[in-house]
């Protein structure tokens, strides 16, 4: 049996779980998913399912991962002593590695972008052609020509895996801290740019004025999902983090920050790049391609934008090796306690799995493009199945453990460290929601969006 590893501060543990939650889902997914729902009524739903269930179930994940001391698959069936809730742990661990498949294939597709914007290539539209045309054309050859994206993913795991290799404390905890300050500073030398744009007063408008009338069933369940995703919730990463959390350290304050940090990032990412958008005449709606097709066409057309878009994929990267970096440790843990491997050659496994899971992304959006399921390419399948299933389900099904099997009082005694921490007077409130109204509240929206 390996000897288990722990972090060594609490702006560790903070450093590590927001990392995970400040990502891909934050930069590239949550813009996205806001312009194609409308913005501010996606936003106002999205908000609520942060508060009221990805809060909650952030602390719950944690106090699960820390009783039972163990990797996400035998974590939930050690706090209930009843191994049928490995099920649970599996569910978890199988998304969290297609999620990581396609992430780390958008990884590298951005770490492409990255070079073509340092150096100028991205922006060499030919005389007579269309703009819009010739990043369409960019994205296009970028898929068709495998290479270059099969070449930013393996820079984008090799790295991941590097820090992984180290352990907790002297690679997950050391680089975390390195990188969420880069990122921040990045994001806010962005932000204050954005700032100075005519389109920062429309942008305003379309993140914080909800039309509700455009909410629909889709549009609820995909904001639940896109704040479980940008949260890192039911991959067991919270679980898998929370085991290696000291026992002197509160839980609950640990998940507030995390819950404050990742939805700033998330918000600030909608006005960092729909600023943009709105002043040089880009689409809100343009999908998972925003950022690789409309936003440079944003980049062509600003000063110094070839610069600015540089930054910008700069600051793309550096979230997704932080989002990267919890996704692996999820996997390598359980190599290690479940195939008794040794830390070294678990992060192999997963490095090795995770890029063959991303050249058959990667092949779907190019050469194998022409298979589909119901529309979808293979990406769009995983994407789905992950946001709108898996994720919502494995949430409903941890808060069913948590409050059914494990119970309020075992679940506020580790929540307060056995008495070092006071109980919180939100604490049966939220139990309450977590026993009676968010399980059956996501199983009907998921059959909804079915």
């Amino acid at each position: 049996m390996n000897e288990r590893d722990s972090f060594s501060s609490k702006l560790g543990i903070i450093a590590a779980a927001a990392g995970s939650a400040i990502g891909l889902g934050n930069i590239w997914k949550f813009p996205y998913m806001a312009g194609e729902n409308g913005g501010g009524a996606f936003i106002v739903v999205y908000l609520l399912a942060t508060i009221l269930m990805g809060y909650p179930l952030i602390y719950t994940e944690f106090a699960i991962g820390r009783n039972a001391r163990s990797n996400a698959i035998d974590a939930f069936s050690k706090v209930t002593n009843n191994k049928k809730f490995n099920i649970v742990g599996y569910l978890a661990v199988g998304t969290v590695f297609l999620v990581a498949t396609f992430y780390a294939m958008i990884a590298g597709w951005v770490i492409y972008y990255f070079f073509l914007s340092l150096t100028g290539g991205l922006y060499d539209v030919q005389v007579g052609m269309n703009v819009a045309d010739h990043f369409d054309m960019v994205f296009a050859t970028m898929n068709q020509n495998i290479i270059w994206p099969i070449l930013g993913a393996v820079v984008a795991i090799l790295a991941t895996g590097f820090i992984n290799f180290s352990g907790i404390k002297d690679g997950v905890e050391k680089y975390s801290k390195i990188l969420m300050p880069v990122l921040f500073v990045i994001f806010i030398g962005l932000i204050l740019y954005s700032m100075t744009l005519d389109g920062f007063k429309e942008a305003v408008t379309f993140l914080f004025k909800p039309n509700f009338s455009e909410l629909t069933p889709k549009t609820v369940i995909s904001a639940i999902g896109q704040a479980f995703f940008s949260l890192s919730l039911g991959m067991g990463l919270l679980a898998t983090y929370g085991s290696y959390i000291p026992k002197s350290e509160n839980i609950r304050a640990v998940s507030r920050q995390v819950v404050i940090a990742d939805t700033i990032i998330a918000l600030f990412s909608g006005l960092l790049i729909f600023p943009a958008v709105f002043t040089y005449g880009g689409s809100p709606a343009a999908g998972p391609s925003l950022i690789f097709k409309a936003l440079p066409q944003v980049f062509y057309q600003m000063p110094g934008g070839r610069w600015f878009g540089a930054l910008f994929f700069l600051l793309v990267i550096v979230a997704s090796i932080t989002s990267m970096i919890s996704i692996f440790e999820i996997i390598i843990t359980c190599l290690m306690e479940k195939a008794h491997l040794n830390r070294h050659k678990a992060t192999l496994v997963v490095v090795a799995a995770v890029l063959l899971g991303c050249i058959i992304n990667i092949l779907g959006e190019g050469p194998w493009s022409s298979f589909t399921v119901g529309g979808m390419s293979i990406f769009g399948l995983l994407d789905y199945i992950t946001n709108n299933i898996t994720i919502p389900l494995t949430g409903a099904l941890t808060a069913i453990v948590a409050t059914w099997f494990w119970k309020y009082i075992k679940m506020e005694n580790e929540l307060t460290s056995d008495g070092i921490y006071k109980s919180s007077a939100e604490g049966p409130f939220f139990f309450g929601l977590l026993k009676w109204v968010i399980p059956p509240m996501i199983v009907v929206l998921i059959i909804t969006s079915l």
